[in-house]
């Protein structure tokens, strides 16, 4: 161990080691780093499309969005289980299927959903969707970068963290009605802003 010669409180001599150098970062702290990355990707290119799956079986559309918010946990929790070799979004709807089945239980509903070849065949098409860029995804995209900061601050903590309106509310110092209120808008707001932007870009208003 490298030291220096320093005196004692009584003058002698002693020896003080230096401090040892800040060790580089953790191989598993990298790994962790790169997971974490993969999988903020991989759920931001199905997320649309889950949720359209979850709501063909949700009655409702924000049960569709709690339904949603459970698959992303379940998501990020087994996320070890994940092939990376493999396309991601049929491990999703896999997971997804299991949620839905879940809520129904959960509240005794007798309702009407997909199950078996009709759950698969759903399944099915929205991998082929997923498959093809639409002109819908990316004019989403383009309408996203468009938000404000605020808006995209909503959400963020809605989707990508998975937040309640009220944790949300919380967090920013809003009521839960105004979040909700928020929320809303901005969903409807880049529906219509993806909708003129499909328009401009179709062949036919060219």
């Amino acid at each position: 161990m490298v030291s220096v010669v320093g005196r004692t409180v009584g003058g002698g001599l002693r020896k003080i080691p230096l401090s040892t150098p800040v060790d580089p970062v953790p191989e598993q702290a990298l790994t962790v780093a790169k997971s974490r990355a993969l999988l903020a990707r991989n759920w931001g290119g199905v997320q649309n499309s889950l949720l359209a799956y979850i709501s063909a079986s949700a009655p409702q559309f924000s049960d569709a969005e709690d339904i949603l918010q459970e698959v992303a946990v379940e998501v990020a929790v087994r996320f070890d289980e994940y092939d990376p070799t493999r396309p991601f979004l049929p491990w999703a709807l896999w997971i997804a299927k299991f949620k839905i089945a879940e809520f129904y239980r959960r509240r005794e509903r007798r309702q009407v959903i997909l199950v078996g070849d009709a759950a698969d065949g759903l399944a099915e098409a929205c991998i082929e969707v997923h498959e093809r860029l639409s002109d819908e995804q990316i004019a989403i995209e383009q309408c996203l970068g468009r938000l404000t900061d605020r808006s995209r601050e909503l959400l963020n903590l809605r989707y990508a963290e998975g937040m309640s309106s009220s944790e949300i509310g919380t967090r920013l110092g809003m009521s839960v009605r105004y979040v909700r209120v928020a929320l809303s808008r901005i969903r409807t707001m880049l529906t219509e802003c993806a909708q003129a932007t499909v328009s401009k870009q179709s062949p036919l208003n060219a």
